[in-house]
């Protein structure tokens, strides 16, 4: 059961450097789908080895929202507005994954020593893995400019925290992972409306080009 977590953990980091690298809009959201999957599996494995209903009505629910609602709505975003591919992130296009990846590794390594005192879940890489999806999401914030690519990092540290808390607090009352994934489906409809007005106003969706909110 380990070994198939840790593989699935893997893919999820590998994912989430997909969602931060790619430029195709359309592939960066396919690869939040799969990730998302990926997370599902995560809550099915830890609920058979477990026996937790609760993870059970967690993978239920993210399979719903995370892996269906959430990237049916992106898409249709970025085809609403005619979007294909993001633009110049920070750094450049190759510059800024490099940071992103090689920042992201090393705090993980810091991040995890911690998680493994206070997790009920003791197999080393997950833990490592849910630090690592959680700071791609962060540098993705700083790092790249594209609207629609910030809304992403923001499901991804999401799915770093969700990750987390079903290696940490698997026990959890089904109720914390449902609110939290109501309160990431407003958050992303919340911004996708904020992204179609800034698409409005300057024909693009690199936000620094907003240089009149300066100041």
């Amino acid at each position: 059961m380990a070994n198939i977590l840790d593989i699935v953990t893997v893919l999820m980091m590998g994912t989430s450097f997909a969602v931060f690298g790619l430029r195709k809009y359309k592939y960066s959201i396919g690869a939040y789908a799969l990730q998302t999957l990926l997370l599902v599996i995560v809550f099915l494995t830890l609920h058979f080895k477990y026996g937790s209903h609760e993870l059970l009505v967690w993978a239920i629910t993210a399979f719903v929202v995370k892996v269906i609602c959430v990237p049916y709505y992106l898409f249709r975003l970025v085809k609403k507005l005619g979007l294909v591919v993001e633009d110049e992130p920070v750094g450049g296009f190759f510059i800024s994954p490099v940071v992103a990846l090689s920042f992201s590794l090393a705090i993980a390594m810091m991040f995890y020593k911690v998680f493994i005192h206070f997790s009920l879940f003791q197999d080393v890489l997950p833990l490592y893995a849910a630090s690592f999806v959680f700071m791609m999401g962060i540098f993705g914030f700083i790092l790249r400019n594209s609207f629609i690519k910030q809304i992403l990092s923001y499901c991804l540290f999401e799915n770093g925290i969700h990750l987390s808390l079903a290696l940490m607090a698997y026990n959890s009352h089904e109720l914390v992972e449902i609110g939290i994934l109501t309160d990431a489906v407003f958050a992303v409809l919340i911004m996708g409306i904020l992204a179609k007005r800034f698409y409005a106003t300057y024909e693009s969706l690199d936000t620094s080009k907003a240089i009149n909110l300066k100041g």
